[in-house]
């Protein structure tokens, strides 16, 4: 068992690899994207790590939150939800001004890494195409799986408003970035709010909130657009922000993922937890997802640079 000298030993290891790591990259010695093993990657210092799988029907778009990771280390997260054998694309906002500054210095904003992912899926070419994402990363999700056409968006604990008013900014978990976003150029404005991005269905996604009903702020968020065409809010007996990790105790992380499951997830996720759980399900007449969209999504919905 390690002591706490060896743990601390440890932490300043990985900080020091990931200024150094930062430091390439300004230096623009540091690789556009790069292929590894997900099962040796237990923290992410790269913007974007991809893995072709052995399935390549399926396309996992996973953006982490602020905690660099989807609230589980990223291979645990994929076991648990039965994902390893697909591709996947892992994204991390170094930033943390919710991906509206990019990835890196190539990818700097919403438009331009919207672009590249827009290029990797046509290049990739998968049958199914699921965007998931943690806190930020959620956020993150749900705007890219709006823009990009995704089949299915599974958000834990999304942010669903990006309040730039003196309020948001004091408000906020880190006033000062909040700030910074709020004097950026490089925000894309029109996904500070997912209502109003929402409410213009793409013909295609069908979004999946995860929240605790427990958590007053992620229980807000969800309740905003919980009444949207095509969301489904999964609201769980939890008070945490980290709905992740509690569904992965409760043994149902697993089924979330699964293909099989994505048209009857709210009545599995009710026989799992029982009356606790608080569903809102998108009304039939609303979206049809046996329809094709009848327009190029990825043509008519990427925002213009």
């Amino acid at each position: 068992m390690l002591n706490l000298s060896a743990i601390m030993k440890l932490k300043r290891t990985r900080l020091r690899l990931a200024q150094l790591a930062a430091g390439c990259d300004r230096l623009g010695w540091m690789p556009k994207q790069r292929w590894i093993g997900m099962d040796r990657n237990a923290h992410a210092f790269l913007p974007i790590l991809c893995e072709r799988g052995t399935d390549h029907s399926v396309l996992i778009v996973a953006f982490s939150g602020g905690a660099q990771k989807l609230d589980v280390p990223v291979h645990e997260f994929f076991a648990t939800t039965k994902t390893l054998g697909y591709d996947r694309i892992l994204l991390w906002d170094r930033y943390y001004m919710y991906y509206h500054y990019g990835v890196d210095r190539e990818r700097r904003d919403w438009p331009s890494l919207l672009e590249y992912l827009k290029r990797e899926i046509e290049r990739m070419r998968p049958q199914k195409l699921v965007f998931v994402g943690t806190s930020s990363g959620a956020y993150a999700a749900i705007v890219a799986g709006h823009y990009l056409g995704a089949d299915w968006v599974h958000a834990f604990g999304p942010q669903t408003s990006i309040a730039l008013d003196r309020d948001g900014i004091r408000r906020a978990r880190h006033p000062l970035r909040r700030l910074r976003l709020s004097l950026s150029r490089r925000v894309h404005r029109e996904a500070l709010d997912l209502v109003p991005l929402l409410r213009r269905f793409n013909g295609k996604t069908r979004y999946f909130v995860h929240y605790g009903t427990g958590h007053a702020v992620d229980r807000g968020f969800a309740e905003r657009i919980a009444a949207l065409p095509a969301v489904t809010t999964l609201g769980y007996p939890s008070d945490a922000h980290a709905i992740a990790v509690f569904l992965a105790k409760r043994k149902f992380l697993g089924h979330v993922l699964l293909m099989e499951n994505q048209m009857r997830l709210a009545e599995l996720a009710k026989n799992h937890f029982g009356e606790k759980m608080r569903i809102n399900v998108p009304a039939d007449e609303v979206i049809s997802m046996q329809q094709p969209a009848g327009e190029d999504i990825l043509r008519w919905t990427l925002p213009s640079t």
